[in-house]
This record gives C-alpha cells, sequence and structure tokens, in this order.
C-alpha cells in the first residue's frame, strides 16, 4: 500500500485568464463523470498536476506567461505520453498549427471555437 493517497484521474485545465477558467470548468463539470477536474494558471502547476495522478486529458491556452502551451505539451509528451493535448488559441496562424502538430498537440482549436467541438473532443478522450 502506498503511503500517499491515490488520487482519481484528472481533467487539467490550464489558463491564465480567470473568466475563461470558469466557463471552461462549468463546461468539464458536466462532460466529465468520474474524472476531478483541475483548474491551474500555469504550465509548472499542471505538471505538478501530471506528477500526482493520472492525467487522461490536458486543456491549455497557448499564451501564458512563462511556459506557453506548445512549451507545456513538449514537457507533457516528455512525462506523460499518453496524455492528450488540447492547444487553445486567439493567436491562430498557419505557422502556429504546424508547431503544435511537431510538438504533438492532438487536437488545435483557435479562438472562438464552437464548444460543441471542445465536448465532442472530450468525450472522445475520455470515454
Amino acid at each position: 500500500m502506498p503511503d500517499y493517497p491515490i488520487r482519481n484521474p484528472a481533467v487539467v485545465l490550464v489558463e491564465d485568464e480567470p473568466d475563461i477558467l470558469i466557463i471552461l470548468h462549468r463546461l468539464m463539470r458536466d462532460l466529465t463523470g468520474g474524472y476531478d477536474i483541475v483548474t491551474v494558471n500555469s504550465g509548472a502547476e499542471a505538471l505538478a498536476q501530471i506528477a500526482l495522478r493520472p492525467v487522461p486529458l490536458v486543456i491549455t491556452d497557448y499564451n501564458m506567461p512563462g511556459m506557453n502551451g506548445l512549451q507545456l505539451t513538449a514537457a507533457i509528451k516528455e512525462t506523460s505520453p499518453d496524455t492528450r493535448v488540447v492547444l487553445i488559441t486567439a493567436y491562430a496562424t498557419p505557422e502556429l498549427e504546424k508547431r503544435a502538430r511537431e510538438q504533438r498537440v492532438d487536437y488545435y482549436l483557435p479562438k472562438p471555437f464552437p464548444l460543441d467541438r471542445l465536448e465532442q473532443i472530450v468525450r472522445d478522450v475520455l470515454h
């Protein structure tokens, strides 16, 4: 028996804008059933959560202070290659989309995006 608490698998939401984080949390709460929903506002916090528990899905913003979404994706894929990453960006360009594919981002969503697209991704990954 491990001497640390066993944690439920989690969906980690990474966003430095509090209002968007609240909207994403509400959406995920309705879609994720038995998963914990963990909200963080930096890449470093997201990596700390991944070290603590199984994380099948990370939804991250691209443009954040410290570590951007591509840097976070690269770090996630090194330590947890099965974790799926959704990159959301208001700075969508063909170059960024190409870089996202190179970093093994699983889903690339330019803002604004239809919420039903994100809902479908979550269902596909978690069910």
